[in-house]
């Protein structure tokens, strides 16, 4: 897959992923791929992924949203870099 894209973590995303990672080991493998996703096509344009535009979310705040299973990962796209901002469950993604 070619990489067009620099995916950076926000240091909440970091926290939040480590407490994660505890719980459920298996989610190590599904960010991975929802990383090399987003590093080739983080606004879908190919259609292969569960990516939408959230509406009336400013800048910063995780414009996007990446489905990865229960869990929503948000992000927001500067220039060439990907900054993931959160990856929560669904129910607490939307707060």
């Amino acid at each position: 897959m070619l990489r067009r894209y620099q995916v950076v973590a926000a240091p909440a995303f970091e926290r939040e992923t480590r407490r994660l990672r505890k719980r459920l080991p298996g989610v190590h493998e599904s960010l991975r791929a929802a990383v090399e996703l987003l590093e080739a096509d983080p606004f879908n344009l190919q259609g292969r992924a569960n990516i939408r535009k959230l509406v009336d979310v400013p800048p910063g705040e995780g414009q996007f949203r990446l489905r990865v299973g229960d869990y929503r990962l948000r992000y927001d796209v500067v220039g060439k870099q990907v900054i993931l901002h959160s990856m929560r469950p669904r129910g607490r993604s939307y707060r």
